[in-house]
């Protein structure tokens, strides 16, 4: 079975330190969602770095679901780990663009 399609933007290093999931195996992303999704669905996640001028395609594994309506007001999404032969590197590119900022807990965590 193909890989489910979706595609986000994150303005800046600031959106993505929002959005990264570093306590993931391999590292993650919080993806803004109403796409159904079921755990253990794989994804290939279009991520465009608007302040880099860059497109990562990054594929993931559905981990956890935040439905509409959550507490707190948490954006409807999903978590997606990492996986896949390039899952290092990926997570390496975005853990360099946080460079110190992953030792921090980010301004406004999407999860």
């Amino acid at each position: 079975m193909e890989p489910i399609k979706i595609s986000f933007s994150l303005n800046d290093r600031t959106a993505l330190h929002n959005h990264y999931l570093p306590m993931l195996k391999g590292g993650g992303l919080f993806v803004p969602t109403k796409e159904n999704l079921n755990f253990g669905d794989r994804v290939q996640v279009q991520v465009e770095l608007l302040s880099e001028k860059q497109k990562a395609s990054v594929p993931g594994r559905v981990v956890w679901i935040t439905p509409g309506g959550a507490v707190r007001s948490l954006p409807q999404g999903v978590g997606i780990q990492i996986i896949g032969e390039h899952q290092s590197r990926i997570q390496q590119y975005f853990e360099g663009l946080l460079g110190e900022n992953l030792l921090q807990a980010p301004p406004r965590p999407c999860y």
